[in-house]
């Protein structure tokens, strides 16, 4: 399902900004507010809409990830909303950690908001799955520690970089003016 807009104003919960209302983005607002006053997070430790630049020879590509959760100025968790079923926006969500600035990220956990999936991004093994998943800011400090280092090659990256721009620009869900649809019914239109 496309994400569309509603032509309406939401107020970030994390940054005070208001931001347009789209058919997703109470949930992501609701998450911020579960990591926070549920969780535990630090709002400060969360960013939110996350703008990754894939930097992929002439194409001009970036990716927009829904919180990163900071650590002493180290991300540590990319969290990913997923308007389907969770398993097939894992491998984006990976790839997107594999190559994050200042990363590799150690963690993924990516939800449609009824289910989850925390994988541990240097071997892809999902460590927990179930909406009882997200770990709260202690549990994820402790498994931090758990979690082996993880680096990439540069062939590895420019690997990454691809297998993110694909998957992200297949599930791209926010209809825009590329989804504009012919209706001119002549040779030429079809």
């Amino acid at each position: 399902m496309h994400e569309v807009s509603f032509d309406q104003v939401i107020q970030d919960y994390l940054t005070g900004e208001d931001l347009q209302m789209t058919t997703y983005e109470d949930i992501r607002q609701a998450l911020a507010r579960i990591l926070v006053e549920e969780k535990g997070y630090p709002q400060e430790n969360i960013v939110p809409r996350y703008k990754l630049f894939l930097g992929l020879d002439d194409v001009d590509y970036s990716v927009k990830l829904d919180f990163v959760v900071m650590l002493k100025g180290q991300p540590v968790l990319i969290l990913g909303f997923c308007p389907g079923a969770v398993s097939t926006y894992i491998t984006q969500y990976v790839s997107a950690a594999r190559i994050f600035p200042g990363g590799p990220v150690p963690f993924v956990l990516v939800t449609d908001s009824r289910d989850a999936s925390l994988v541990r991004v240097g071997d892809k093994k999902e460590i927990c799955r179930g909406y009882h998943c997200i770990p709260s800011w202690i549990h994820l400090q402790e498994i931090l520690k758990e979690c082996p280092a993880f680096t990439i090659t540069p062939e590895r990256q420019n690997k990454e970089k691809r297998v993110a721009y694909a998957m992200f620009a297949l599930s791209d869900g926010y209809c825009s003016s590329r989804c504009d649809i012919t209706t001119d019914k002549s040779p030429e239109g079809s």
